[in-house]
């Protein structure tokens, strides 16, 4: 859209990007595509996993170690919620496989520095959403032995809550690092374009929220070590969801 000023023409910039309507077959074409993408670069991706693995058993240690449950929980969630976050050099395999180029660590270290202001906003914008998880779990343990025989009742309450904070910050990141990475975009309009996704195609990205949540939770089934794989599936198969839902110049 142009607005005319002054007798010239400028361009009036939108807050967000469009995105394409979706079929609920999309997030399973999404796994489809993101294994092909792990099975062209097998030792890479297992490398990057390797370090969730390992990152997941320090952060379980830790949890353990302080013997609270309500920690443990918020860690766990909070492994979800800063996934986008941290499989940001996934999406850089994904895009160099989409150009016929082969995936360096190199140049993911390159890109990372590049978009880094970005990066650092949205994992501040995490950390502040596990914090905030943390701190209301860990009120709402306190309060477990007024609570009495209604136990059930809290681990309810407690899940709910950090389902409902999981979901919120999934709204906000689905597509906003690809979008970064791919379209060099600020962290607020990648932000309002994966949510105003979202919006548009609840039934489809509640099924793929649904899907990343099972492959994650198959992941800590196994010890943790099913992450390795679960990780870069996901990663690239969020790669790929955001070039199917976003609309982009290139």
């Amino acid at each position: 859209m142009q607005t005319q000023t002054g007798g010239s023409f400028e361009e009036k910039v939108p807050l967000y990007a469009a995105c394409r309507k979706l079929s609920i077959g999309d997030p399973f074409r999404w796994l489809k595509m993101g294994w092909q993408d792990f099975r062209r670069t097998v030792w890479h991706s297992l490398a990057y996993g390797l370090v969730f693995v390992i990152f997941g058993w320090l952060l379980l240690y830790f949890a353990w170690a302080q013997e609270n449950d309500a920690l443990i929980v918020s860690l766990l969630f909070g492994f979800l919620i800063m996934g986008p976050v941290l499989c940001f050099g996934l999406y850089d395999n994904s895009h160099q496989l989409e150009k016929n180029r082969k995936p360096s660590f190199r140049h993911q270290r390159k890109k990372a520095f590049h978009d880094m202001k970005h990066e650092r906003l949205f994992a501040i914008m995490m950390s502040m959403v596990i914090v905030f998880l943390i701190i209301v779990l860990s009120i709402m343990v306190g309060m477990e032995p007024a609570i009495g025989q209604n136990t059930g009742s809290f681990a309810v309450a407690s899940l709910l809550i950090a389902v409902i904070l999981a979901g919120l910050a999934f709204c906000a990141c689905a597509f906003a690092l690809p979008m970064i990475l791919h379209q060099d975009a600020d962290g607020a309009t990648a932000t309002l374009s994966s949510i105003n996704a979202v919006l548009r195609n609840k039934r489809v990205l509640a099924l793929w929220a649904l899907l990343i949540l099972v492959l994650t939770a198959v992941g800590f089934a196994t010890a943790l070590i099913g992450l390795a794989f679960t990780t870069p599936l996901l990663g690239y198969a969020t790669w790929h969801a955001y070039r199917e839902t976003i609309i982009t110049k290139g």
